[in-house]
């Protein structure tokens, strides 16, 4: 690296590329290495354990999925940017998907199989109704194990293709669940247009919630709401046993980090 060129990271041989070179190259090389994964479905599940934090029985494992080790988007972060800032979010979510569903059975994993999927793909042509359920019939995986996970993080419309989309996952067995509440764009509205099965507390409110007596009022809302509705409530990104063991006395039952795995 040049010395010559300290605010410039991108030198070779005393050639240093311009802040805009640099960044334009970059996305070259993200945007092939994403066509590259696409199409040769080099897309890696795994899979985070979800807990009843009473009992200590498995409930469910939450699906996720990474890049190729030895690629720039071998992190979810990244991979999942560059799809969206390239059009091919849905193209994603859709392969990762399948390959979640095929790795859990063949891991012979128990409980439910969370799927995340984005208010992008719901409201999408290339969101085929009944893909997901030919894939389950195939490996002979129940449905009432599937669980549909919605982020509040992106947007979700009241009278958009997403809401129908919803009710045709419930007539095929699936369970509903929101992830994130409490950041994003919905919140309150969202649970109460949707009435999920399921509500996923962001990891922000759990975080220290052992010495946050704000946090803690939050949480206690929520249950009570969620207990009033006859939802499950799933803590999520626990890290430690005093945050576990403040989420049970407020009443929670489940949970996932880790903490637990």
């Amino acid at each position: 690296m040049s010395s010559n060129c300290p605010n410039l990271p991108l030198c070779h041989g005393g050639l240093c590329l311009a802040p805009y070179m640099r960044n334009r190259m970059q996305m070259l090389d993200e945007n092939q290495q994403l066509s590259q994964i696409l199409a040769e479905q080099t897309i890696t599940p795994y899979f985070q354990p979800i807990f009843d934090i009473n009992s200590g029985e498995l409930y469910g494992h939450e699906a996720l999925s990474r890049g190729p080790k030895d690629s720039i988007l071998h992190s979810p972060l990244a991979l999942f940017q560059v799809a969206e800032e390239n059009h091919k979010l849905n193209q994603l979510e859709l392969l990762c998907r399948e390959k979640a569903i095929a790795e859990f059975a063949k891991l012979r994993l128990s409980g439910k199989l969370f799927l995340n999927v984005s208010a992008s793909l719901l409201n999408s042509p290339e969101h085929q109704k009944g893909m997901t359920l030919a894939i389950l019939k195939r490996l002979n995986i129940a449905q009432h194990n599937i669980v549909m996970e919605l982020s509040e993080q992106h947007k979700f419309e009241q009278d958009s293709p997403s809401k129908s989309t919803i009710e045709h996952y419930r007539k095929m067995g699936f369970k509903v669940a929101i992830d994130d509440l409490g950041v994003g764009y919905s919140g309150l509205q969202l649970w109460s247009e949707v009435q999920p099965e399921i509500v996923k507390i962001d990891k922000h409110f759990i975080q220290n919630i052992d010495q946050d007596a704000v946090k803690k009022e939050f949480v206690r809302a929520m249950v009570a709401i969620a207990n009033r509705l006859g939802c499950d409530i799933i803590a999520e990104g626990i890290e430690t046993a005093d945050e576990l063991n403040q989420l049970i006395k407020l009443g929670v039952q489940k949970g996932q980090g880790y903490l637990l795995g």
